[in-house]
């Protein structure tokens, strides 16, 4: 049996954070990588694309969709120019 956990550090005792079929005094192996950091960016952009579909949700649907190339960087910057000139 081989299976992807999740485990919580506590009090010099990994604990699983779901439950495992295994029969009690297993001997199981066990490679660590901390993730604490990736879930706490998991966690941001989570929020940051929750912020961003209600925002979308507020746009009014027969908004035109634009193109990449419409609201790039170089396009923007053209357009001012050529309304300078």
């Amino acid at each position: 049996m081989s299976e992807h956990i999740r485990a919580i550090y506590e009090n010099g005792i990994l604990r699983p954070l779901q439950p495992l079929d295994l029969p009690e005094n297993s001997v199981v192996e066990i490679n660590v990588r901390d993730v604490s950091e990736n879930v706490e960016k998991e966690s941001v952009n989570k929020f940051k694309i929750e912020v961003f579909e209600e925002w979308m949700a507020t746009l009014d649907p027969n908004t035109p969709n634009l193109t990449d190339e419409q609201i790039s960087r170089e396009s923007i910057y053209e357009e001012q120019m050529n309304r300078q000139l």
